[in-house]
């Protein structure tokens, strides 16, 4: 890519601004059904605020495609670079790579001949650890912020593993989102929703007092499903005039839910997996879940399992998965030798 046409822009989603995150994500919402549409109208979001100008020129006298004339706005670079859409469109997969993959780094398959025979190794995408418990894939999706502001209000936003959210969340958020996708919803239904997904996902500071008494002062600064189900008419009027937050949200619970606790992920939400194993009946089922986790953490109460973060729950179904395949593998082998 010639450095002369564009500046050096944003190498990830991690590197974005709050701002150029929401124009971003604006345009790929926008542009959702056509991916090239929604890389240039990516890359013109985060160019036209620089020093460099696109514009659209008439179109090719000869192939009747439309041009695009790429040019410096202050002179510093005189020369202008014209494109078409097809050549812009190779140009914004070029300069942004990463966005078509807000799940983070997807590593690239082995490369094989017509015999078969692999003449590039895979590279496996880059994995680090936000904490013992949840693995973090390189370059995913993470707000660059903590907190947002929305009409003098300022609310948590959830962390880039969901790891701030709390068990009760999580479980309300995870009965909440079939519901958006289903195929006969009606706009109002799926407003509500959203707007109730929103509600359990951020927190509002204590001081936040919108439509009256819907925020106690005296509360401290943390989630409370009272609170959230409270807040669920001020998110709905939010989001009738943008959905914005909501996609913003939704795609860190996304990228959270693909790809963190890879253990425990597979048993308890996977249809197709293992529905036959005990571990696995107990743990899809609400009160098998907590009564499996206090039997094995010792947990006084579900109360108390309810409060704890996201991580430290899903810890301990890992644990428990891991240690009960463990126990099954050794019974096997066991069995194996009386044979």
């Amino acid at each position: 890519m010639n450095d002369k046409i564009f500046p050096p822009l944003p190498g990830s989603w991690s590197a974005l601004t709050w701002r150029q995150l929401c124009d971003v994500w604006s345009a790929k919402i926008r542009y959702g059904g056509n991916p090239d549409a929604a890389s240039v109208a990516a890359l013109l979001t985060l160019t036209l605020g620089s020093k460099f100008k696109v514009s659209c020129s008439k179109s090719d006298e000869q192939t009747g495609e439309q041009q695009y004339l790429v040019s410096s706005t202050d002179g510093s670079q005189p020369e202008t670079y014209v494109a078409t859409a097809r050549e812009l469109a190779w140009m914004a997969k070029q300069t942004l790579p990463w966005f078509s993959y807000p799940y983070g780094d997807p590593g690239k398959e082995a490369v094989k001949d017509e015999k078969g025979k692999v003449v590039k190794e895979a590279i496996e995408p880059h994995r680090g650890y936000v904490n013992e418990n949840v693995a973090d894939w390189y370059d995913a999706m993470a707000l660059p912020q903590e907190t947002v502001t929305v009409e003098g209000i300022t609310f948590a936003l959830p962390a880039v593993a969901c790891e701030n959210l709390t068990w009760h969340q999580y479980r309300v958020l995870q009965a909440i989102v079939p519901q958006i996708f289903q195929e006969d919803i009606t706009e109002d239904d799926a407003l509500q929703l959203q707007a109730q997904f929103v509600a359990y996902i951020t927190v509002p500071e204590p001081s936040a007092t919108p439509d009256g008494d819907l925020f106690d002062k005296r509360i401290d600064f943390k989630y409370q499903a009272e609170r959230a189900e409270a807040s669920v008419p001020f998110w709905r009027r939010v989001l009738e005039k943008d959905t914005l937050l909501f996609h913003i949200c939704f795609q860190v619970w996304q990228t959270a839910t693909t790809n963190y606790y890879p253990s425990v992920f597979p048993l308890l939400f996977s249809e197709d997996s293992q529905k036959n194993d005990p571990l696995h009946t107990a743990l899809t089922g609400e009160v098998g879940t907590i009564n499996a986790v206090m039997k094995y953490q010792g947990y006084a109460s579900p109360q108390e399992i309810y409060d704890t973060n996201l991580p430290i729950i899903l810890g301990v179904l890992n644990n428990m998965t891991k240690e009960a395949k463990e126990i099954e593998e050794m019974n096997q082998r066991i069995n194996s030798r009386r044979k």
